[in-house]
């Protein structure tokens, strides 16, 4: 049996960052639910061969987590239902600024078990200036959520060589993300709320 590694790509964000040059719309939500039909019909119709192991799914984008969570429950049900999921590692990015609870808790129901949180930089000047939704702050406070959802494995993205930034910027961003389990202890943990205790 072979292994198969799959990239499910979604083309919608809250905005366009400045620097982005990946295939995404800020302008077309209208058209979400269309592309995320036609994407399960493709996956349907393409995944058929019982000769693959899938061991790793990754949802990038564009900004996964700016469209509806039921969109990536769908989609993750569809490759389900042809395979077992059971030990592949399955990732979806994240944007500080689109992301809330009720959203993380789906992702981890479906089996989503590693996040990619699109920092970028931890000076929020530098942040503003090349177009992100989010600041420092709003990152620790998706970070700590998901810390406190039950999400292990979460990679952090940042960013070099960006205008203004200054090599103690990047030194600053570096040594902040090293130390983030210890800054996570330092909030009060929140009482996470799922389906089963509502």
């Amino acid at each position: 049996m072979k292994d198969l590694g799959l990239y499910i790509h979604i083309p919608f964000c809250k905005r366009k960052c400045d620097y982005c040059d990946f295939i995404s719309h800020c302008d077309k939500s209208d058209l979400i639910e269309e592309y995320i039909e036609k994407l399960k019909e493709e996956i349907s119709n393409k995944l058929n061969n019982k000769e693959y192991n899938i061991t790793t799914i990754y949802i990038g984008g564009g900004t996964p987590s700016f469209i509806d969570s039921k969109y990536i429950v769908d989609i993750l049900n569809i490759i389900k239902e042809k395979y077992n999921l059971e030990n592949a590692e399955i990732t979806i990015e994240l944007n500080p600024g689109t992301v809330t609870e009720a959203k993380l808790l789906d992702y981890k129901n479906a089996g989503i078990n590693r996040l990619s949180i699109g920092l970028q930089e931890t000076n929020n000047e530098l942040l503003k200036q090349i177009g992100r939704i989010h600041n420092y702050e709003e990152f620790l406070e998706t970070y700590n959520l998901a810390r406190n959802i039950g999400f292990e494995n979460i990679n952090v993205d940042l960013m070099i060589g960006l205008p203004n930034q200054s090599i103690a910027n990047i030194k600053e961003s570096l040594n902040k993300v090293i130390t983030l389990k210890e800054i996570v202890k330092d909030f009060a943990p929140q009482p996470v709320i799922t389906k089963d205790n509502v």
